[in-house]
């Protein structure tokens, strides 16, 4: 096929460009020194004895979903061991901190097929299993030639991807066909699977119904305990560039009836404090008003905004506020998966352009979860603290409610694996 011809070709000669690659993702502490030749599929491990089932996860997100798969994979069985790549160093420490027994973390070689060969050559996987939307063709197609089961679980399809996919639908065609299984999140993605010729799909529902909530560190943040007390919360997570505007001037209005309030605003990526500051300022706030969380916990009842430029702490704010505005889709960037902050009882609020996650938002404003602000005058319902209690409880309830969705996937892969034997 000759659009996997180029690719593969490509991929050849731009190896070289790798270390610089990697050297630039060390600068901007993206990557971990030390594990370059993890990333050309190089490994200090060894091949443990029994099943060995190997899962990618790509991010934090991803990593969060799999750990339920992970945690009834080896409760199943003793005789299964689980190798997790990952691409960010946050999912790798995320990982470390809980100490699995026979899970052994290794990043994900770059898709090159010298690469793909000698990672596979090294590990000799019983099953592989690739989460949500990562289709890398090298992998795929060196683990096929191995007569290796490959799932994708938690599928998602997204319709911008979709129609990106369409431009090459032979070559998408072709990718899909080499998963044994295709598993997907939501009906909506399993349709547009489909639509690029997918064949042999399920939807059992989305895996993060089945994981952890996120961790809540709640001695560190002892001191805004104290300095936050009485007052109410509301957090404003995973923003991006141009919507900060958007959210301070909701802010400003929710002050005028709730001079109380205390913004907790967590940038997407946190390296963009300078430009969230900047932000803050235009929106006609002064320097005492606000606090890094990099530089200090201490502040006091005239603080109003407390930037949560950090990472993976976000856990203990949604456990404190009741109210949740969630970025991504006040600007075109698809939204965020609302259930992290449904997990944990909030009321979700966000913007129109969540068609990333259409299906789990339609769901949340159906059973009063969930509001979508299209105007100024939608910001009313945040005013209203008793609707938004039974907001954030219909939310929580949702979120229960759809649980079980990991052990149906394991009787899928335990059936692969004895088919395999």
């Amino acid at each position: 096929m000759l659009t996997l011809k180029i690719y593969q070709i490509i991929t050849y000669i731009i190896r070289p460009l790798f270390f610089i690659f990697f050297f630039i993702r060390i600068l901007n502490n993206k990557e971990e020194k030390g594990k370059f030749f993890e990333r050309k599929g190089f490994s200090k491990n060894k091949r443990p004895p029994g099943k060995l089932i190997w899962i990618h996860a790509a991010s934090v997100g991803e990593t969060l979903s799999a750990l339920p798969l992970i945690d009834s994979l080896l409760s199943f069985s003793s005789d299964y061991n689980i190798l997790l790549t990952t691409g960010t160093k946050t999912s790798k420490n995320l990982i470390s901190e809980r100490n699995l027994e026979r899970v052994i973390h290794q990043y994900f070689p770059w898709d090159a097929i010298a690469y793909c060969d000698r990672f596979l050559n090294n590990w000799k996987p019983d099953i592989v299993i690739f989460l949500e939307s990562e289709i890398w063709p090298n992998h795929l197609i060196q683990a096929k030639k191995r007569g290796i089961p490959i799932l994708l679980v938690n599928a998602r399809m997204t319709e911008k991807s979709k129609v990106r996919w369409l431009k090459f639908k032979k070559t998408i065609n072709h990718l899909l066909s080499v998963f044994s299984l295709i598993i997907s999140q939501d009906s909506t993605s399993n349709m547009r699977l489909k639509e690029l010729g997918a064949k042999n799909t399920l939807t059992y529902g989305n895996l993060k119904h089945d994981s952890d909530r996120l961790p809540v560190n709640s001695k560190i943040f002892s001191q805004f305990e104290t300095n936050s007390f009485g007052r109410n919360i509301l957090v404003a997570s995973s923003t991006h560039v141009g919507e900060e505007g958007r959210i301070l001037k909701i802010f400003k209005s929710l002050l005028l009836s709730m001079p109380n309030l205390l913004l907790v605003l967590a940038p997407r990526h946190p390296d963009r404090r300078n430009d969230v500051i900047n932000e803050i300022k235009k929106a006609g706030f002064f320097t005492s008003d606000f606090i890094l969380r990099s530089n200090s916990l201490n502040f006091d009842k005239n603080t109003k905004i407390f930037i949560l430029d950090s990472i993976g702490e976000l856990g203990y704010f949604y456990k404190k506020s009741n109210s949740v505005i969630l970025g991504g889709a006040f600007e075109k960037f698809g939204g965020h998966n609302p259930i992290e902050p449904a997990r944990f009882g909030n009321a979700i609020f966000t913007g129109v352009n969540y068609y990333n996650f259409e299906e789990e938002y339609n769901n949340l404003v159906e059973c009063n979860g969930a509001k979508v602000l299209k105007n100024d005058r939608d910001i009313e319902v945040i005013k209203d603290i008793d609707l938004v209690k039974k907001m954030a409880l219909n939310s929580k309830n949702y979120s229960d409610s759809l649980g079980g969705v990991a052990d149906k996937i394991i009787l899928k892969i335990v059936g692969l694996l004895n088919e395999n034997q």
